[in-house]
């Protein structure tokens, strides 16, 4: 699946050998737990730039991942990005699992 469906050359936090690395921890059997659990979410971010209401606007960039084995993925019974408490430009993003 896409960690991002827009790419800019060069960005920090998209330059190709960053990507890479995440890309990499995904093939090798993590899962990306926010994706595995909203996979058509393309408005689905972490991060706002302060500055312009980006909140607001939801103009923002998913930096923040929850990467799990895939035995842990499977008793995860929700992901939320909690974009709504503030106090930072990065929303908490919070992960329930089923008790084991």
């Amino acid at each position: 699946m896409p960690i991002c469906t827009q790419v800019k050359t060069g960005m920090i936090g998209q330059r190709a050998d960053e990507r890479a690395l995440v890309r990499e921890a995904i093939d090798n059997g993590l899962v990306d737990v926010i994706r595995d659990q909203h996979p058509g979410a393309n408005d689905l971010f972490t991060w706002w730039a302060p500055w312009r209401n980006q909140r607001e606007k939801n103009v923002g960039w998913r930096i923040d991942f929850i990467l799990a084995s895939t035995a842990l993925a499977r008793s995860v019974t929700s992901c939320v990005v909690r974009k709504e408490v503030l106090g930072s430009d990065h929303a908490p993003v919070v992960v329930e699992l089923t008790a084991v």
